[in-house]
C-alpha cells in the first residue's frame, strides 16, 4: 500500500530571506546580542537606539518591550521577519507587522563594549522569571540598587 501524501523537505534559507514560522523567527533572533534598533511606522522613525537582546519568546499575553537598553522580543508581535546581509559579513533583521517595522542591526565589537554591562548585570543577578512577566526582572533589579 502506498502513501498518497508526498513529503517535502523543510526549506533551507541562507544569508537572506523571509521567515513566517515563529520557531524560525526565534532561532534567527537568538543569533543577535547587542544591536542598534530602529522602530518605524509608515516609514517614519518613532524610536531608535542601542540595546542588548535579553530574551526572545512567543507569548500571547506579553508585549515586545525595549526599556533601559534591554530588549525583550515577542515573535507574536510581528507577522514576519526579513533578514539580509549587512556590512562586514553581519546580517540585519527587520521584524514587520502591518506598517510597523523594528529593524535590528548587530553592533560591531567596539560598540558592543558600551552596552555589555546590561548583559553582565542580568547574568550576575541570577534572576528567574517566566515569559509572562519580564517587568518582574526590572522590579528585582531596582530592589538591588536600594541595598
Amino acid at each position: 500500500m502506498s502513501d498518497s501524501r508526498i513529503s517535502t523537505p523543510a526549506p533551507c534559507i541562507i544569508s537572506e530571506g523571509t521567515l513566517i514560522n515563529k520557531k524560525d523567527m526565534t532561532r534567527a533572533l537568538e543569533t543577535f546580542e547587542n544591536v542598534k534598533y530602529v522602530y518605524s511606522v509608515d516609514g517614519g522613525i518613532i524610536s531608535q537606539g542601542e540595546g542588548v537582546i535579553v530574551k526572545v519568546f512567543s507569548s500571547r499575553e506579553t508585549s515586545t518591550l525595549i526599556v533601559n537598553g534591554c530588549i525583550f522580543l515577542n515573535v507574536l508581535s510581528f507577522d514576519y521577519l526579513r533578514f539580509s546581509p549587512h556590512k562586514k559579513g553581519l546580517t540585519k533583521i527587520e521584524l514587520i507587522e502591518d506598517t510597523k517595522t523594528l529593524k535590528l542591526v548587530p553592533l560591531e565589537e567596539d560598540s558592543k563594549k558600551l552596552i555589555r554591562s546590561n548583559r553582565e548585570l542580568l547574568a550576575s543577578s541570577q534572576l528567574s522569571f517566566d515569559e509572562e512577566s519580564p517587568a518582574q526582572l526590572f522590579e528585582d533589579l531596582g530592589d538591588d540598587e536600594d541595598d
